[in-house]
């Protein structure tokens, strides 16, 4: 488990295609590996990735095909990566609970930068249902708030330290974003569904 807060930004990363999928080496400052161990979980961009191998400024994982369709891990290569360590007993959850499995990808639709930034993303067809105003979402890898929402899209506000620390600062209209819906929240709504039913 994840808070959705970033912890770090890849400084490159290089993706090698493998038969199960890919392998992804992700270059990282020298203190983000510290206490690190074989087989830990990382969010990367919002995608619970295992550590396979890693030395003081570098990390290694491998990502199956259905991560690859889902995410924008391979999509995305130019922009740094958001980086989180997963969560242990007693850390403090600054964000909200995040799984780290990446429901799908929205396109960014606009990116005002004006007096108040607002992150417009459209819905992919598997949350749609459960990313609603004032709801949380992650946004990859990043816990957010819902400020607005339609059918086809919703909008997140963000303060200057949210866009500095992470890769938000890169990105652009038409980019690919992970988007991972609040696992409580799918849970309250299929249960209405089926009450319903």
């Amino acid at each position: 488990m994840f808070t959705g807060i970033i912890q770090s930004k890849s400084i490159k990363s290089k993706i090698t295609k493998k038969n199960f999928g890919a392998e992804i080496s992700v270059f990282v400052d020298k203190g983000f590996t510290k206490g690190l161990k074989k087989g830990d979980s990382v969010a990367v961009n919002g995608v619970c990735l295992t550590v396979c191998s890693f030395s003081k400024d570098n990390i290694k994982f491998e990502i199956i095909h259905e991560s690859l369709k889902l995410t924008n891990l391979v999509k995305n290569l130019l922009i740094p990566l958001n980086l989180e360590r997963s969560l242990k007993i007693g850390d403090e959850i600054g964000g909200h609970l995040v799984s780290g499995h990446v429901h799908g990808m929205g396109k960014v639709k606009e990116f005002k930068k004006g007096k108040e930034k607002v992150l417009t993303i459209s819905k992919p067809s598997a949350v749609k249902d459960y990313i609603f105003q004032k709801g949380y979402v992650a946004v990859n890898g990043i816990s957010l708030t819902v400020s607005n929402s339609t059918k086809t899209h919703f909008s997140v506000s963000l303060i200057p330290e949210t866009i500095e620390r992470t890769n938000l600062s890169s990105i652009k209209k038409g980019d690919l974003i992970n988007i991972e819906a609040d696992q409580q929240t799918i849970a309250i709504v299929e249960t209405v569904k089926n009450i319903k039913k």
